[in-house]
């Protein structure tokens, strides 16, 4: 189990965190196509308080809740943000 073996502890995380970020870049571009383009009414479309964008911007973490907000808000899958990226669909 990858939870008991100290060598991966700290791994995982991260790595979900990669995704989430991959993933959240495939959205600010899907948006940003669309003509949503600023921090603030990002915040708004993904369900976000202001100022939360710019903090991702900035590296932070998305947290497993805002993941399942941002899923839902973006009518996304369950997990969505979490799983492995691929190339945004052109």
């Amino acid at each position: 189990m990858v939870g008991h073996n100290p060598a991966l502890m700290g791994l995982l995380p991260e790595t979900v965190q990669a995704k989430r970020r991959a993933n959240l870049r495939r959205l600010l571009v899907e948006l940003e196509s669309d003509g949503i383009e600023s921090n603030l009414l990002i915040d708004q479309v993904l369900g976000l308080r202001p100022g939360v964008l710019a903090e991702l911007r900035k590296g932070g973490d998305v947290s497993d809740a805002m993941a399942r907000e941002i899923e839902w808000a973006m009518n996304r899958p369950p997990g969505w943000l979490d799983r492995n990226p691929k190339a945004p669909e052109v």
